[in-house]
């Protein structure tokens, strides 16, 4: 079966590239893994992998001193594994600004094991506390920031298109799944990635390189019982779209090295 474009886009031409650290700001943590991040097979999971670079994330924004100028929300997240980390590995990872924009930045965040690393690039929207809507980025947010950037300018367009063909596949956010801004957790969505990868017997990172994108648009509320579509399912990946309130709420896409 032929691949995915939009697998085959995430392999070779992701928006949110993997840019590498080159000065400025960076910020450190260790990590032990433990059984709540890995699966069954003892290897790191997708949904913990967005979780610890969300963690480092927020670590990062608070020890810089400008948590108090706005809320952060997710738009878009690329992972890619090289290797596979395991359970009671303990990991460095690192975690830096490598674009802006008007009220946005882009984060890269490196998980780095003995044998393996996993790679996370990160689109933020910071928004307003109040009214929930876009704030533009300070001149103290560059000051701390922007060095690390390097003038790298990135937008918030999102890639993944429709997809007309699929199979429906029952899901509802769980009561631990809702975050404090009321809405699915954005790691959450990548545990139905997990499910979905795992009984359908796709390629693992104990055998080759596999990533994952995720584009977020208002996200599923709680309480709200969602729609979750499984399309372009071949033996490299498949797409999952999530749809409440009529519309497409999320859309993530797996992929195998090509």
């Amino acid at each position: 079966m032929p691949v995915h474009p939009a697998l085959l886009k995430i392999a070779t031409d992701s928006p949110l590239s993997l840019v590498p650290f080159a000065g400025g700001r960076i910020f450190r943590q260790e990590r032990t893994l433990g059984l709540a991040d890995c699966g069954s097979d003892g290897i790191l999971r997708f949904d913990a992998a967005a979780r610890i670079a969300q963690d480092i994330a927020a670590a990062d924004l608070a020890d810089s001193g400008l948590d108090d100028e706005g809320v952060w929300v997710v738009r878009r997240t690329h992972i890619r594994f090289f290797g596979a980390p395991r359970y009671r590995e303990t990991l460095a990872v690192d975690t830096f600004c490598a674009g802006t924009g008007r009220s946005w930045a882009q984060r890269r965040t490196t998980l780095l094991g003995e044998q393996a690393r996993v790679e996370v690039s990160s689109l933020w929207v910071q928004t307003d506390p109040s009214s929930r809507v876009p704030k533009s980025l300070t001149q103290r947010f560059y000051d701390a920031f922007g060095p690390s950037a390097q003038g790298r300018r990135v937008g918030t367009r999102l890639e993944l298109s429709e997809e007309p063909d699929y199979v429906v596949v029952p899901w509802q956010p769980r009561v631990t799944d809702i975050d404090i801004l009321g809405h699915t957790n954005n790691a959450a969505y990548f545990e139905a990635l997990e499910e979905v990868s795992k009984r359908s017997d796709m390629p693992s990172a104990a055998t080759t390189e596999v990533f994952a994108l995720a584009e977020y648009r208002d996200g599923v509320e709680d309480g709200e019982i969602a729609e979750l579509r499984l399309a372009s399912a071949g033996p490299d990946g498949f797409r999952l779209d999530f749809h409440a309130r009529d519309k497409r709420q999320c859309s993530l896409a797996f992929g195998a090295k090509v």
